[in-house]
Formats: structure tokens, sequence, C-alpha cells
């Protein structure tokens, strides 16, 4: 799972199941169960067992917030209007 930390993670740490796991736990499936998913599925469960996980504290909710600004592309003029007045 992606960290937000920035620090790297000693390779005596790294866990090769660790998606499995999580998509494991959250769908409530065992890992053969999981690996015999398609890929649209595995990768949907994949993303909200993470969305889950960091929405628990309020690190992880500014984390999937910043996220989801760095997708956007295109501005909020509402906002901008907002902030800047009526010339944007």
């Amino acid at each position: 799972m992606p960290s937000n930390t920035g620090d790297e993670i000693p390779s005596y740490l790294l866990v090769e199941t660790e998606d499995i796991k999580a998509v494991s736990e959250y769908a409530g499936l065992n890992f053969k169960e999981c690996l015999e998913l398609n890929c649209y599925e595995y990768r949907q469960y994949f993303k909200d067992a993470f969305v889950y996980k960091y929405k628990q504290f309020k690190e992880g909710r500014e984390y999937l917030e910043d996220c989801w600004l760095l997708q956007q592309t295109k501005p909020d003029k509402n906002k901008l209007r907002e902030k800047f007045g009526k010339a944007v």
C-alpha cells in the first residue's frame, strides 16, 4: 500500500502478499478466493480496502483528500470566485 510518510521502507519489512491480505480482510475472502477474482474486481476491492483503512484517522483522510485534489484536471470556478472575486 502506498505510504504518505515519504520514508523508504527497509527491504526486510517488505511483504509480498500485503495487498492480498488487505483485500482478504476487507472482502472477507480467503487468499485463494482473492486470487480467483478477475483483475477488475480485485483492483476495486483493493482500492476500497485502501480508502477504508485511510479514512479511519485524520491524517489518512487528509492524505485521501490530497490524492483527490491531485487528480482534478478542471478548476473549481466557484471556489476561485469565492477566493478571488467575480473576475475569475
